[in-house]
């Protein structure tokens, strides 16, 4: 389908040990909107799982767009 995508990600910690992963069917309607999508999940997971009280989240990604989206949001759609 057009409007169909595949999301997932690893949370690992500073030495490369994964602790969670998810993957997940989500709705896109473009390749950054599915990247933005992936990355509320994990922020969502990270919330979820009290890391945010231990440690900071950092957050890869290979899509400028996406990162401007995140750091200002007058570009956000």
């Amino acid at each position: 389908m057009e409007d169909e995508a595949g999301s997932g990600g690893v949370l690992r910690d500073n030495k490369g040990v994964a602790y969670a992963m998810f993957s997940r069917p989500i709705e896109a309607t473009g390749s950054g909107k599915a990247e933005l999508r992936a990355i509320k999940i994990v922020v969502e997971m990270f919330m979820s799982m009290g890391w945010h009280e231990k440690v900071h989240l950092v957050i890869e990604s290979s899509s400028s767009v996406v990162l401007e989206w995140l750091l200002d949001r007058s570009y956000r759609p």
